[in-house]
């Protein structure tokens, strides 16, 4: 076991004692059912699909065995259930009242600027699918994260576009919708793996002129940044339904991603903006519950405890400060 491993196993020990957050976090499961979709569902009031297809919503035995969509629905949630079962960066929640919505969130994968940040999207199939791809929305933080993920909520994804412009962006690596191929778990995997990759510089499309690996670097950085004010965002305010989930997220990977931040610290030396971030997310991460303090220097460390003490605590508002 080395330094690392060592450090993170004793951190872990720190934060055993569970709350309320931590004990729903982990009934967080990475496919799930629920009644009603949440208020704030970007498509909870678009046109419900009319009865005969609604009679189907629990594909039980009173499901309409002739709703081509209640069937293809009902083969994408057993895949689904399937493919992320065990997936921890993933997680799917569909709704028994309405089958034509869906929300999804998904975690950056570690060596991409995206680690542990989490990004939500609201999905309406619509009564022609999978004739048609599903319909997706981006619940957009404050921050340009993507070149092809879009402040209006849109998502620049050839799979759910017969757009080649999409295809020539990304390199070719996309294919277009095909109903009778296509289906949810492979826009999710293809957002995660093609737009949330490790070089997103090669999403813009001035890439394919000005491309090179200082570009790509500082690039990472810049997306690494924001991906981390996002978080302290995300603490703050999460879609209606995922706020235990957002918490307990950042509160079990607190320690991961401070270690992250510090191997980026180590190779923009003298980056002052990058120290002051560093600091937001320590207090943040604290105020959320997770033991942070060991990353800080001593000076540091009594600051946090002015504080607080002149505070009561920390707020997420100050964190952001």
């Amino acid at each position: 076991m080395d330094a690392t491993e060592y450090e993170e196993t004793y951190v872990e020990g720190i934060e055993e004692i569970e709350d309320d957050v931590d004990r729903r976090f982990k009934r967080f499961k990475s496919f799930r059912v629920l009644q009603y979709p949440p208020h704030d569902h970007q498509f909870r009031h678009k046109q419900r699909l009319c009865s005969w297809m609604l009679s189907a919503t629990r594909f039980g035995e009173h499901a309409n065995p002739r709703s081509s969509f209640s069937e293809k629905i009902k083969k994408d949630w057993e895949t689904l259930a399937a493919v992320f079962s065990d997936h921890s960066s993933i997680f799917v929640t569909t709704y028994e009242s309405r089958i034509d919505l869906m929300r999804v969130c998904i975690a950056g994968l570690e060596g991409t600027p995206y680690c542990y940040g989490l990004f939500f999207f609201d999905i309406f199939f619509p009564p022609e699918y999978p004739a048609k791809p599903p319909e997706i929305f981006y619940h957009a933080p404050d921050f340009d994260l993507s070149p092809c993920l879009h402040q209006d909520g849109r998502v620049s994804l050839n799979l759910l576009s017969l757009n080649q412009w999409y295809r020539f962006r990304l390199g070719g690596k996309q294919q277009s919708w095909n109903p009778e191929r296509s289906d949810i778990s492979r826009v999710l995997l293809s957002i995660q793996h093609l737009i949330l990759n490790d070089k997103p510089y090669l999403n813009e499309s001035i890439s394919f002129v000005y491309s090179s690996k200082e570009r790509s670097s500082k690039y990472n950085n810049e997306v690494f940044m924001s991906s981390c004010e996002a978080m302290l965002a995300m603490l703050r305010f999460s879609p209606g339904d995922c706020g235990d989930f957002v918490l307990g997220h950042f509160r079990k990977r607190a320690h991961r991603i401070l270690l992250i931040y510090k191997d980026q610290m180590l190779k923009h030396k003298g980056d002052n903006g990058m120290k002051q971030l560093f600091f937001k997310l320590v207090k943040a991460f604290e105020s959320n519950g997770a033991y942070c303090q060991h990353h800080c220097s001593k000076t540091e460390v009594e600051q946090l405890k002015k504080e607080r003490l002149n505070t009561g605590g920390f707020s997420m508002e100050e964190c952001s400060e």
